[in-house]
């Protein structure tokens, strides 16, 4: 059974089954608020309304972490712990500690194709392939880095060419909300 779906397919309803699932909370919850309305009852409308405010904040987390998912099919594999991202690879990787961060881009380097370059105040530069594996687990890190707009970080994956793009700049005396 496991080759019935083409992985392309797989790949893609693994992506958007979060988006699905919250939309679908959203959905019980409008229909919970129709029915409160047409039978008069406060309870069913009131539980209608939270599920429809859950369902939507968590569809718009959900809908951005999609577009931000990318196939991880390029080298080494990206671990977020606490406040440490770490990339490994087989012939070197490093690690950046979130506080640490001064400056995000992406470019196109010649060994790693189009990268996450995250520039840390001491230390050298860390490059990520943008589809390393567990490359998605960056969104949610870098959520806690302040005035880092989500929707630029989108646009930029979604940017091609050779330019450098940089993503975000830290703030002097930045320290990270985590």
């Amino acid at each position: 059974m496991s080759g019935f779906l083409r992985p392309e397919l797989k790949g893609q309803m693994i992506r958007w089954a979060e988006p699905v699932g919250a939309g679908a909370v959203a959905l019980l919850g409008a229909m919970l608020i129709w029915r409160g309305f047409s039978r008069y009852d406060d309870i069913t409308l009131m539980i209608g309304i939270a599920l429809l405010l859950l369902g939507a904040a968590a569809f718009a987390a959900a809908y951005r972490r999609a577009q931000f998912h990318r196939d991880a099919d390029g080298p080494g594999v990206v671990e977020v712990t606490e406040r440490q991202i770490t990339y490994m690879t087989p012939h070197g990787g490093g690690s950046v500690d979130i506080e640490a961060l001064t400056r995000i881009e992406i470019r196109t380097m010649l060994e790693h194709g189009r990268a996450w370059v995250l520039k840390q105040s001491e230390g050298p530069a860390l490059y990520i392939p943008i589809d390393a594996y567990g490359v998605d687990k960056l969104f949610d890190a870098f959520a806690v880095l302040p005035g880092l707009e989500p929707a630029r970080l989108i646009a930029a994956l979604k940017a091609g060419g050779d330019q450098r793009d940089v993503v975000w700049r830290g703030p002097p005396g930045f320290r990270a909300l985590t």
